[in-house]
């Protein structure tokens, strides 16, 4: 195929050979064998001159295409061949990067120590580009940005309260019995906030429960705390109150009704320039959190 480009940017088989290290015979016999191997020919020639067949101009961008592919795999090997080093900057929801991303982290930086990464926790809408990030993570539905989404394992919601507060209030045994507990409301949950919502899955379907509460807030951490000391009934990520439901400080209810878990993506931009670093962090993620 390189003799087969050449020629044509070229002009002639000379003038291709010297681009290649070889001889104009050697040209030649490389395109004989590619249209020998094709069944068609691609070049007209005569002593003089030489075009490209009807064939030959679908085929020649074609090849130069699969060559740049070619190449572009031969860059990706050699960045994986060398050690990553340098600045990584991440971007991932507070709960979810506490929690899901922090040991996976942890483990590609004991692996590839000269990698620095700063990570930067939020539950706000940050744009990679502008914001100037490498990497972000995003949990639920994605708007059609242009950037390359890599699908990591699903993000589940789950209900929750201290054995204290179910034995004082009672254990819900149906979503409608919300309507008589204390909620612990995650203000992100709902934009309009004089009416939160919470989701669950009745008979099949996907229905919200209005609820309501004497405790909100920005921040996830703080309501897992007061759930665990007994203010109400709290809504959070599964991995966020694993451990303290292990410990018996918390306890699971209505996981009959359990939402949908929630789509993850990692997202990243169509560079094919990008450092090894970025390349690495990606699969590495990809690999561990698929």
């Amino acid at each position: 195929m390189q003799a087969f480009i050449l020629t044509v940017k070229t002009g002639s088989f000379a003038a291709a050979s010297v681009s290649l290290n070889t001889s104009p015979q050697m040209i030649a016999k490389y395109i004989a064998f590619l249209e020998n191997y094709l069944g068609l020919k691609l070049l007209n020639r005569t002593t003089r001159s030489q075009n490209l067949t009807e064939f030959g101009k679908q085929y020649y961008p074609k090849c130069l295409t699969i060559l740049a592919e070619i190449q572009a795999t031969k860059v990706l090997a050699q960045q994986f061949s060398e050690e990553p080093k340098g600045n990584l900057r991440i971007s991932a929801p507070v709960s979810y990067g506490y929690y899901n991303l922090i040991p996976v982290i942890s483990d590609f930086m004991k692996r590839y120590p000269k990698v620095e990464v700063d990570i930067q926790l939020s539950d706000r809408y940050v744009d990679l580009v502008q914001d100037n990030f490498d990497v972000v993570f995003r949990i639920g539905q994605l708007a059609d940005s242009g950037l390359i989404a890599r699908k990591l394992k699903p993000y589940q919601l789950t209900f929750a309260a201290s054995p204290s507060y179910l034995a004082q209030h009672g254990v819900p045994s149906v979503p409608k019995d919300l309507e008589k507990h204390n909620c612990l409301i995650y203000q992100y949950m709902n934009p309009n906030k004089n009416d939160y919502l919470w989701p669950f899955m009745i008979n099949g379907k996907k229905v919200n429960v209005s609820i309501s509460g004497s405790l909100q807030s920005n921040e996830t951490l703080v309501l897992a705390k007061a759930a665990i000391e007994g203010l109400g009934i709290t809504m959070l990520p599964e991995s966020m109150l694993s451990d303290a439901i292990r410990q018996n400080k918390l306890l699971p209810i209505l996981q009959d009704f359990l939402p949908p878990a929630k789509e993850v993506h990692l997202l990243y931009t169509a560079d094919r320039q990008r450092p090894s670093k970025h390349n690495i962090f990606i699969e590495f993620v990809v690999n561990a959190m698929s």
